[in-house]
């Protein structure tokens, strides 16, 4: 738990480029998520460097469990949103 004290917006910042270079690896679209909740978090952390390592950590996985979700449910325009609809 000590680890956590220790977080600032560099950390998370690095975490989204790494999950950025994941996304390019895989091309699936969760890790953009991930890299946008990190990077959102870093921002944060960085104009309140007050915050604890434990509230980062919390917006983070409150932005990626919001993120991912939507993320998964985005489509590519043109695809149809149902299967059914094109035989």
């Amino acid at each position: 738990m000590e680890m956590l004290y220790i977080l600032n917006h560099w950390h998370w910042w690095a975490l989204a480029t790494l999950l950025m270079v994941a996304e390019l690896l895989t091309a699936s679209r969760w890790f953009l998520a991930l890299a946008i909740a990190a990077g959102i978090t870093g921002l944060v952390a960085r104009f309140a460097p007050s915050l604890s390592g434990l509230v980062q950590l919390g917006l983070f996985l409150a932005l990626a469990a919001v993120g991912v979700p939507l993320s998964l449910r985005w489509r590519r325009p043109g695809r149809a949103r149902n299967d059914d609809e094109n035989p």
